[in-house]
């Protein structure tokens, strides 16, 4: 029962680390510049996922291609959210 416990406090320890990092970080970034960088993040990424969706049904394109396509938009999305909604 004890390792149990030690592993999910290493584990919750591991991730409160990573959130301290990502948040010193993008906490270094002014907050006008924070806004509009992940205003076009967010839009590049929206861009981009319909660019691609397009491409890959009119056979313009092939599956890697698409599936790397598709996973640039959500990481451009999902990093645009989360400058958008740092508190600092």
């Amino acid at each position: 029962m004890a390792n149990v416990f030690l592993q999910f406090m290493l584990r919750e320890l591991k991730w409160d680390v990573r959130r301290k990092i990502r948040d010193f970080v993008v906490g270094m970034i002014p907050k006008p510049v924070r806004k509009i960088v992940g205003l076009i993040l967010i839009i590049f990424g929206v861009v981009a996922m319909f660019g691609t969706w397009t491409a890959a049904m009119f056979g313009y394109i092939g599956e890697v291609i698409f599936m790397i396509g598709f996973f640039v938009s959500i990481a451009s999305i999902g990093w645009g959210v989360a400058l958008l909604r740092h508190k600092g």
